[in-house]
């Protein structure tokens, strides 16, 4: 259906007039795979127009795990660092000592090569102790299946679990309970799909060492740990949290290429990760397949009290749940695809996160977010919580307190919620692009910083339905890449600076639209342009041309508009020089093209109308919501332009 609707807006375009309809630059699917006349919108009054109300085609849906694995292992070369490499080590075979569990309904078979392991069976509930006796080096290998039972570990040296073809459920806590505060090497067998699930409700279990209980062992989800974990293997662990949470570690999480988790389910979050302070590591996926499906209230699909970094791999995380109040922490919290207490670190892989419940966030971070670059694919689509008039949590794509730093790859961001503070990437500091693609698309603003804006490279489009497109509440500074700014009706506008002072354009392609220019960029090293009062219609294409007809600016847009500012810069606008606007005409041979910008090429045909005189460094034509003549070119006969 939506591709025969867009061959339909191809015919009907077609037999429209030349100055508003896009003839000559093909309708085609942007370098990120977004239609680009399938922008969203409206811009009622000033500023105004019309759209056809669709949202950006990357709205997915993650269903239920479907069996999909990861597909990497390839890339897991093993290394010679005893931390993260089981393989470095002497575990079980290899000079070790090696324990067997192969459970069967109500019972299990334990076997090990060396008695200074004790092991107890108690039913299907299985305990290890490798503390008594302090044994180092040991595998525990666990296969077979109980609908009743648990593996418990205690120890206080680091050890191997291999899970070959283990399928438990337990009544009474935990399926696995790692008691040892020591690193733990998680390792899926090949060919293996494992499956774990826990209780709803947790009660004593069978065997406690050195006086323990209930009471003073801490156990907080399907697969607890108190040491670190680290994953590898090419087999499969699907977990079930039915009391808390799915994976949880006090230590850190760590996981390799190829090896695939699929959390169905989880009370509360997916994988809760604590972290080593020590080791200064939160979560660190170097690869691998994390699926989560969390629809308990205020879940995450991955929450760190440290920093998440994502290396590789691959994320499909889908949260449901609504925010709510925490009377801990005396504030609202949210649901969340990824949450941190410190930074949020992503360099690799291909990553999709989407929230649905109310105040949802895709990305939180306490600290920092920075992107290097992997594809990630955001979207959230709840609207706002709301506790009391001062406690509140709105929807946002991607959220950092500190600084976002994008420096490559490509970050998607979709924030259809309708309510204010609907934002899509949003730093409570400064946000800087210095390289990739960000698209961002929100109710509220696109893009907003609470301190600085400063964009010298990549490419960014900002598409705000009600706000303003890129708004920096500090200073914004341009001076490289491509940047398009989308915003609404006046004072809204396609790009925002609270601080007209600070706000400059020394370099790169900038252009924005929406009610108003708010700031003038009257310091900066590159020229500019503001028309007032442009009518357009929606996908309608413009082209600036020089003195010898080159194309300086070749823009199709992506919204309708009636009495609203079109802003745009470029280092090929000269000092003094004149320069003529066409629409309706062709463009051919053009070298690049994003989201209805495109670069280079020859442009033929077409209707004048307007011109201008780059007089000075930020050149106005019309004021601002003007309706009627607009000194310094204009349309013909001195109206507002209409495209």
């Amino acid at each position: 259906m939506r591709h025969l609707k867009k061959r339909m807006a191809l015919l009907v375009m077609a037999a429209l007039p030349l100055t508003t309809a896009m003839v000559g630059l093909s309708c085609c699917t942007t370098d990120n795979g977004f239609e680009q006349w399938e922008m969203p919108g409206d811009l009622p009054g000033g500023g105004s127009g019309s759209d056809d109300g669709d949202t950006p085609d990357f709205d997915p849906t993650i269903t239920g795990w479907d069996g999909q694995k990861a597909d990497d292992a390839a890339l897991d070369v093993v290394g010679t660092n005893e931390d993260i490499y089981w393989e470095a080590n002497t575990f079980g075979s290899n000079g070790g000592v090696t324990v067997t569990v192969a459970y069967s309904g109500s019972s299990a078979s334990v076997n090990t090569s060396d008695n200074s392991v004790i092991c107890y069976t108690d039913g299907a509930y299985v305990t290890i102790d490798m503390l008594t006796n302090s044994v180092k080096n040991v595998e525990i290998v666990v296969s077979g299946k109980s609908d009743d039972g648990q593996l418990k570990i205690y120890g206080e040296k680091k050890f191997k679990l291999t899970l070959s073809g283990v399928e438990l459920t337990s009544s009474k806590g935990p399926a696995i309970n790692d008691q040892c505060k020591k690193r733990a090497f998680v390792h899926l067998a090949e060919g293996t799909t494992n499956r774990l699930t826990d209780a709803a409700s947790y009660s004593e279990e069978p065997r406690y060492l050195n006086g323990g209980s209930s009471a003073s062992e801490d156990r907080r989800g399907c697969f607890f740990s108190e040491g670190n974990l680290i994953f590898s293997g090419t087999g499969v662990l699907v977990v079930e949290g039915n009391y808390k949470h799915g994976i949880v570690t006090d230590g850190y999480f760590y996981m390799r290429p190829g090896v695939t988790l699929a959390v169905t389910g989880a009370a509360k979050n997916a994988i809760h990760v604590k972290g080593d302070e020590d080791d200064g590591i939160g979560v660190y996926m170097a690869g691998g397949l994390v699926y989560a499906n969390v629809s308990s209230t205020a879940g995450k699909g991955i929450k760190t009290d440290l920093d998440a970094e994502i290396a590789g791999g691959k994320l499909l995380l889908n949260t449901s749940g609504n925010a709510t109040y925490d009377s801990d922490e005396k504030d609202t919290s949210s649901s969340a695809g990824i949450k941190t207490d410190g930074s949020v670190i992503i360099s690799g892989g291909t990553h999709t996160l989407k929230s649905t419940g109310t105040g949802g966030k895709g990305i939180n971070a306490d600290k920092e977010v920075r992107v290097s670059g992997s594809e990630t694919t955001v979207t959230t689509t709840g609207g706002k919580f709301y506790y009391s008039q001062s406690l509140t949590s709105s929807p946002k794509g991607v959220k950092a307190d500190g600084d976002i730093t994008i420096s490559g790859g490509k970050l998607n961001i979709s924030v259809t919620g309708v309510s204010d503070g609907s934002e899509g990437l949003e730093s409570k500091a400064t946000l800087a692009v210095t390289g990739g693609e960000v698209y961002v698309y929100a109710y509220d603003d696109a893009i907003n910083a609470a301190s600085a804006i400063n964009i010298s490279g990549g490419k960014v489009y900002a598409y705000a339905s009600n706000n303003d497109g890129i708004d920096s509440n500090g200073s914004l500074v341009i001076s490289g890449g491509l940047v398009i700014g989308v915003g609404t009706s006046a004072p809204e506008g396609g790009i925002d600076c609270d601080n007209s002072n600070s706000f400059r354009i020394d370099g790169g392609t900038v252009i924005g639209m929406g009610g108003t220019l708010q700031s003038s960029p009257s310091s900066s090293k590159q020229r500019s342009v503001v028309y007032n009062g442009v009518s357009a219609t929606k996908n309608a294409n413009i082209c600036v041309l020089d003195s010898e007809g080159t194309p300086v600016l070749t823009f199709a847009f992506p919204r309708t508009m009636n009495g609203a500012s079109f802003f745009f810069s470029t280092p090929d606008i000269a000092s003094g020089a004149s320069y003529t606007v066409s629409s309706g005409g062709t463009l051919s041979n053009y070298t690049d093209s994003w989201n209805g910008w495109y670069g280079g090429g020859t442009w033929s045909g077409g209707s004048q109308v307007g011109t201008f005189t780059s007089s000075s460094v930020v050149t106005t034509v019309g004021s601002s919501g003007s309706v009627g003549g607009m000194p310094g070119g204009g349309g013909p006969g001195g109206r507002p332009w209409g495209w």
